[in-house]
Order: C-alpha cells, then structure tokens, then sequence
C-alpha cells in the first residue's frame, strides 16, 4: 500500500515536472551601487513577490515593462520611476524595495486563420477560411473580383494569385480593398 502511495506521489511529481512552464514569468534585476543586484523571477499575475534583500535600488531592469505593470512596496514611499535605455528604469530617491506585484495580461494568441471574402458585381461573393501558416488556398472560384473584405490587418502582404497579373490592392474603407483591375483570384497565401 504504502509502495503504490509513493508511485503515485513520484508519477505525480514527474508529470508537475514535465509541465511548461507559464509564459508571463520575467527576470526583474535590482541594481544597487558598486555593481550590486539581484534578480527574482515575477510572474505576471498580481501576486506580490518579497524580495528578501536590503539593498537600496537606484535602477531595475527587466524585459517586462515595470513602469507599466508592476507595483513596488519600498521602505520609504513610492519611488519615481525612469524610463531610461530599453528595459531599464532609473528609481527614484534610491531605496530599498520590499516587495514587487506585477500583472501583465496574457495576450491572446494570433489568429491561426482569417477570413476573407472576395466579392464581384451584383452582390456576388464568396469566403475563404486562409490559414496564417503561408499554406496556398486555391479559390476555386472564376468570379471577376472588386473588393475583398477582411479583418484581418495583413491582407497586403499576403501573396494573391491573379487570372492576369498582380492587381493594385487600395485599401477603401475600414476592412475594404478595392482590387484593381478587377480580375479572378486563383489562390491566396498569408502569414501571420
């Protein structure tokens, strides 16, 4: 009994293991003077994290943005933060920090597909689901395209096969463009 208990304990602790690791944990550095830091892992969630260390802070350093996310506890009172070269912050007076609380919100992942829909005159149209993968989608489709419709802000940069030859794309209203001239798409590729 006590065997199966200690399996299931270490098959429990090896899959934990296993697991990826969240993808909102930053490297926050505290520097001090005469070349004095010490870094702590922060996961971006709200939760305060105690540094544990008494050194008086003159300037963080992370890849997140601290000015932004993160709340510091200090000894004294709130200190200024600035903004000085990419992922560094000057604080304001110098002074030890207590404990730091950072909630970053996870954005949300880009859009695996798009859709597109081409449309002709009289109210003819059709949709494609477009992979962002660079995967070619034939259209299937012989009608003489105006316009395509799409959120998606990357349309330009997609690679469009024309019945003729490469068309002018002119963007007409929000999430309109206007081809031009007007010809059949044979295929459409894009990248996220």
């Amino acid at each position: 009994m006590q065997f199966t208990n200690i399996l299931s304990l270490v098959a429990c602790l090896a899959f934990t293991s296993a697991l990826p690791a969240p993808s909102n944990f930053y490297d926050v550095t505290f520097h001090g003077a005469a070349s004095a830091e010490y870094t702590i892992k922060v996961l971006a969630d709200g939760r305060t994290i105690n540094t544990g260390n008494a050194l008086s802070i003159s300037s963080i350093s992370s890849s997140l943005d601290v000015e932004k996310y993160c709340t510091l506890r200090t000894v004294d009172y709130p200190p200024t933060l600035v903004e000085g070269p990419s992922g560094t912050w000057q604080v304001g007076p110098p002074q030890t920090v207590l404990s730091i609380a950072c909630n970053k919100p996870v954005e949300p992942p880009s859009p695996v597909t798009v859709d597109i829909e081409f449309n002709g005159a009289a109210d003819a149209k059709y949709s494609l689901n477009v992979p962002l993968d660079g995967t070619v989608v034939p259209t299937n489709n012989e009608l003489s395209i105006s316009t395509i419709f799409t959120t998606f802000a990357g349309l330009p940069n997609c690679n469009i096969k024309y019945v003729d030859f490469p068309a002018a794309l002119v963007l007409i209203s929000a999430n309109i463009w206007a081809v031009g001239p007007p010809q059949t798409v044979l295929s459409i590729q894009c990248f996220a």
